[in-house]
């Protein structure tokens, strides 16, 4: 008797463990794979990435398991696409125990290369990644294709995030999302289909097919990180009732706890009055020393010591977490009569954060809010201060959260549009029997130009500040020689709102200046500095994101030599523009002149009001960034009066 029940709870717990992955195989014979003629050229393609994740409960026993599956198949056609094949890394973060890992190539002569279990290596903390199980792919040679399939059992958790777009393209791609009877659920983004209800051999679950994924190309002006097709998914506990807005709840009781005080501790109070002391009562100026009081006293320590997150502890020793420097913000905003809100958001180049798809990978930044004056103080970020909101975080959503805790999300966006300008007068003569070109030149960097040319400056090595020079006196120009190069408010702390960064410079060039038999040639373009093209072969994959909206004004003055002429003017005269569907300009790029007598004037404007872009627009922002580098190759020609 006492071995038949042994035997039925072997039974019992194979039926409570038969899982999806087990019934789950590669082709018992492998065969090479049909392509078309295009994909054949590829230097790699996925013919097949499949993912399967699983959970359940055991029978005995309410641990729910997690198990991960991967099962991919790439044809390799040349050096480089072996390269990117041959080695595979898999994560061991949060593993358990590996189910099984195998491998194998199959040649183009039909030559099955299997992978030796014993040159599977660890490898421990990869680039700050984590421990990482690796082995290289043996017997790959053109024309090959690479297959591999592993199970892992993970630790459970809640929430996973997978990115499925890669630097390949891939044929057809599978993700298996297995949950049986537990609550949960699954979305995918920038996919061009969704998840549909699946029944699978022992469970449900949700299955998303894709076919024929273009890679991702790192594309100048775009997000391309957060613009991958990827997934996210939750599942939770056996019969529990988990909504976003309950998630949501949590994140804003847990995370903002201690950041509106009742109380503001005493030795805020002190601070306060010798930050604010004499300064005027307005929440600009509060909150703007406040930040710049805070990061030139405190120092961010990234560990998970308890103690960093103690209000006393962090005022006593100048060291606080990231949440700890909220709690300091926080405190010293409530003493200044300061009303403020947190926000919580994401890099807008790694993660495009969804109000309706709690994801906590998602919540990476930590902002605070200035109601009264609509800008942000970002408190891990030494080289800002109070301002509009940066680049990195421009676009995304977040959630903004009051002193009673009641939360709201929206887009951050910048509330003034001319935030961002540069504005640049330069006056240009010939010197010594027109041995050189001298340019004089006066600069007023405005917005996120002043805020990172200031923050450059203060924070950059000495050898590194020496040659941002050559960025601010006319980049491009491989000869001149800098005569002169003055800065003004050049220092971090500038109190009055959007005060621009100022540079005069003076500097001379051979190379501007070209003999042409008795004539000159002027190469008059390169003097608003090198400029950004987009020449793009390939089609392109991303929409447009810019920085920020931002404006370019240019006033170019050419004292013309006595006793000489010009020709070729023509090619000073540019217009490119992005309209919108009412005719209005999105973006500009315009150039003209006027000569009267010995002094050309060339007048030049560009500006983009937005910095979103939708893909059907890339051919004409293409043609208006392209505008300024036409612009910076110009040249007109200085001839003798006859």
């Amino acid at each position: 008797m006492k071995a038949f029940i042994v035997t039925l709870l072997c039974l019992c717990a194979t039926q409570a463990f038969s899982q999806e992955y087990k019934n789950y195989d590669w082709a018992e014979k492998p065969t090479l794979h049909e392509l078309s003629e295009e994909e054949a050229n590829e230097s790699s393609i996925a013919i097949l990435e499949k993912y399967m994740v699983e959970y359940m409960v055991p029978k005995f026993g309410n641990n729910i398991k997690k198990f991960e599956t991967n099962h991919t198949i790439a044809r390799v056609h040349d050096e480089k696409g072996i390269k990117t094949h041959n080695t595979v890394y898999i994560s061991m973060y949060n593993v358990i125990d590996i189910v099984d890992i195998k491998a194998r190539t199959i040649t183009p002569d039909g030559k099955v290369t299997l992978l030796n279990k014993d040159n599977i290596k660890e490898v421990k903390n990869v680039e700050e990644y984590g421990d990482f199980k690796i082995f290289a792919i043996e017997g790959a040679v053109k024309d090959s294709e690479i297959e591999v399939l592993y199970t892992l059992e993970k630790e459970y958790s809640a929430f996973g995030r997978e990115t499925l777009q890669k630097s390949y393209p891939i044929k057809k791609l599978e993700y298996d999302f297995i949950i049986g009877d537990l609550p949960g659920r699954v979305k995918a983004y920038n996919a061009k289909g969704e998840f549909t209800s699946k029944t699978y051999t022992n469970s449900k679950g949700k299955q998303l097919t894709l076919k024929n994924i273009v890679p991702m190309l790192e594309e100048e002006y775009a997000t391309y990180d957060s613009n991958k097709t990827y997934i996210a998914f939750q599942c939770f506990g056996p019969e529990t009732n988990v909504t976003d807005s309950m998630l949501w709840n949590n994140v804003v009781t847990n995370i903002t706890d201690g950041l509106f005080p009742e109380k503001v501790n005493p030795e805020i109070a002190k601070i306060i009055e010798s930050i604010l002391k004499d300064q005027k009562s307005d929440d600009f100026t509060k909150a703007y020393l406040i930040d710049d009081y805070v990061k030139k006293n405190y120092t961010i320590v990234k560990n998970n010591n308890e103690q960093l997150s103690d209000i006393d502890y962090i005022i006593k020793n100048k060291s606080a977490s990231d949440l700890g420097i909220i709690k300091v913000y926080s405190h010293l905003l409530k003493a200044a009569n300061v009303v403020y809100m947190p926000v919580i958001t994401a890099d807008v180049y790694e993660h495009r954060f969804d109000a309706e798809f709690f994801n906590p990978a998602a919540l990476r930044e930590f902002l605070i809010y200035i109601p009264t004056t609509s800008n942000y103080i970002l408190p891990n970020r030494i080289d800002y201060r109070l301002s509009e909101v940066p680049p990195t975080i421009l676009g995304n959503q977040g959630i903004f959260v009051n002193d009673k805790l009641q939360y709201s999300f929206y887009k951050i966006s910048q509330k003034d549009p001319e935030y961002s300008r540069v504005v640049r007068n330069l006056n240009i003569s010939f010197e010594d029997d027109m041995e050189y070109v001298k340019i004089n030149q006066e600069q007023e960097y405005y917005g996120h130009w002043a805020m990172n040319n200031r923050a450059f400056l203060n924070l950059a090595p000495d050898q590194s500040i020496k040659e941002y020079e050559d960025y601010l006196t006319g980049s491009g120009i491989e000869d001149k020689v800098i005569k002169k190069y003055e800065i003004t408010h050049k220092d971090m702390t500038q109190l009055e709102y959007n005060k621009p960064f100022l540079v005069h410079s003076t500097i001379t060039s051979e190379s501007l200046l070209e003999e042409a038999g008795d004539s000159y040639i002027f190469q008059l373009g390169k003097v608003i500095g090198t400029q950004s093209e987009l020449y793009q072969e390939t089609e392109r994959v991303n929409p447009i994101q810019m920085q920020y909206p931002n404006r370019y004004n240019y006033e170019i003055i050419v004292t013309i030599p006595d006793g000489y002429e010009v020709e070729g003017l023509e090619s000073l005269i540019i217009k490119k523009e992005l309209l919108d569907e009412e005719g209005n300009q999105k973006c500009k790029f315009e150039s003209n002149y006027k000569l009267e007598g010995n002094k050309l004037t060339i007048i030049i404007e560009e500006f983009y009001k937005e910095f979103e872009y939708d893909i059907t627009e890339y051919e004409g922002f293409r043609k208006v960034i392209n505008a300024a580098s036409d612009f910076n190759k110009a040249a007109i020609l200085m001839n003798p009066k006859e």
